[in-house]
């Protein structure tokens, strides 16, 4: 039977006192996770050594045809030096998901791939900043190792790679954006990010290599659309869902946002958290974490067209604009370019608003059940020992 993944296999192999990151590499971690995993044996060791190059054959799935995803995750350092992830088991269900959609490895318990993390993010403690807005980005990465070349007995890759490493700061540039004048966007009809039936609700390494090559210069970032029956409607912007704040004819604020119904954009998690607060306060069921945010509010999850957005600059239906994600948290949108011509979207203060309840959640400053996970301390220096015959330190 394929072995499970299990972090009491854990390798642990210290970096020397005297180590020196790469030039240039200084706002990476030291250390990185690497696990394993074949299709007849199942999960290999786990091993957290130092950040290095990964070796691969020239024909791995990966390199011939993207068999890659990833997630995209913060640790954050709280008021008293604790660090804290904002719901794990998401991400981590998440990137089973994508994993399925491309043949590689989906199951592993949640719990072991979090004590793993755990240990790695406890290694870079000194690396996290303790400042909203700043952040230890967390890249865990599944890829095909195996050869991957030509039409082969079934989709399924027979060698792959979970890997985790970190970085500092992503986001922080656009994380003061939620105020002011926001960013500028511009309306995409050259290139399609995603399209009904498509892959553009999974995590994967292909969607994200036309961003920067869409994006114009002046620009935060491309607004992503898709066209049915010859109408233009809003997909993401960049890598993050978009929203629009509207009044609607019977007085009420609505945050409306794409469904997820026809698999264009991602199921995001800041996405997901946001609609739960946000019906929570409409219903009465919870408070909004930070007073000021108005109670005859709805959330609305369907298709917007572009449209929407022109007229509602026209006619002042329209309130507002927001982005979010894991690196941007909540941003402002100020500016969209469509078909030539500069719309000048209004800013609204309810997005600050979300914004900082999401930023004291994620910082543990807001208590909001099990949304902020602590990450218990790791010395790391426990003797080796034996594991299943596997040499173990942790």
């Amino acid at each position: 039977m394929p072995a499970e993944l299990k972090a009491s296999s854990l390798y642990f192999s210290p970096i020397s006192p005297s180590h020196k990151p790469t030039a240039g590499k200084d706002g990476y971690g030291k250390y990185m996770l690497t696990v394993p995993w074949s299709r007849t044996s199942g999960w290999g060791q786990p091993k957290i050594a130092a950040r290095q190059d990964i070796s691969l054959d020239p024909l791995a799935g990966v390199l011939q045809y993207a068999v890659t995803c990833f997630e995209g995750m913060k640790c954050y350092k709280d008021d008293q030096g604790e660090l804290r992830l904002f719901r794990p088991a998401k991400n981590f269900d998440r990137l089973k998901r994508s994993a399925a959609r491309v043949g590689l490895p989906d199951q592993w318990d949640n719990d072991e791939l979090l004590d793993l993390l755990g240990k790695l993010l406890d290694l870079e403690s000194d690396l996290v900043p303790a400042v909203d807005g700043e952040n230890l980005y967390i890249r865990p990465t599944l890829l095909e190792t195996s050869e991957s070349f030509g039409i082969k007995d079934d989709a399924y890759a027979s060698d792959a790679l979970l890997y985790v490493v970190t970085s500092l700061n992503l986001g922080k540039g656009l994380y003061a954006s939620s105020e002011g004048e926001g960013i500028r966007l511009d309306a995409c009809s050259q290139f399609i990010r995603a399209w009904p039936g498509g892959h553009g609700s999974y995590k994967l390494g292909a969607n994200y290599g036309t961003v920067q090559v869409a994006k114009r210069p002046g620009y935060a970032m491309s607004l992503w659309l898709h066209t049915v029956d010859g109408k233009e409607y809003l997909s993401e912007a960049g890598g993050m869902n978009v929203w629009v704040i509207k009044e609607a004819k019977d007085g009420f604020l609505e945050f409306t946002t794409m469904g997820l119904e026809n698999g264009i954009v991602l199921p995001g998690i800041t996405r997901e958290s946001i609609i739960e607060l946000l019906n929570d306060h409409a219903s009465g069921k919870a408070e909004f974490p930070i007073a000021g945010m108005p109670k005859n509010i709805r959330v609305v999850e369907r298709d917007i067209p572009m449209e929407e957005i022109t007229e509602g600059v026209k006619d002042g239906s329209l309130k507002g604009m927001f982005g979010c994600g894991t690196g941007v948290v909540v941003v402002q949108i100020g500016n969209i370019t469509s078909q030539g011509k500069e719309y000048k979207i209004p800013s609204n203060p309810l997005i600050k608003l979300l914004r900082d309840a999401m930023t004291g959640i994620q910082r543990g400053r807001i208590e909001h059940g099990d949304w902020s996970y602590v990450v218990p301390g790791w010395d790391g220096k426990q003797h080796e020992h034996d594991v299943d015959g596997q040499k173990v330190i942790a």
